[in-house]
């Protein structure tokens, strides 16, 4: 889904239901984006690297299936640090902040 109204970037931005929730390979938990970026904050290269490899990236398919992010979603194919995610995500959430309002 293309982020086009205020709604939809409320609805990216929001919690998503205990049964949509990410959870990492080393326990974070993450209910929405800000807490995803988080979670990148603490995240080795093994992890990271768990969860993103040459034929998946978990963080970007959480992403464009539970919150309905596509441009997010692409923007984070090909990243190989949980740094330059978390980076992405930041940036992504400012412009959604603005956009919702």
């Amino acid at each position: 889904m293309a982020v086009r109204t205020k709604l939809d970037a409320s609805r990216v931005l929001a919690n998503v239901a205990d049964d949509k929730r990410f959870f990492c390979r080393d326990g974070c938990v993450s209910k929405n984006l800000t807490e995803l970026m988080n979670c990148f904050s603490h995240m080795t290269k093994d992890i990271f690297n768990h969860h993103v490899t040459s034929e998946k990236n978990d963080f970007s398919l959480w992403i464009r299936d539970v919150l309905g992010d596509d441009k997010l979603a692409n923007d984070l194919t090909g990243l190989r640090e949980p740094v330059d995610a978390a980076k992405v995500i930041r940036e992504r959430i400012t412009w959604l902040r603005k956009k919702s309002e």
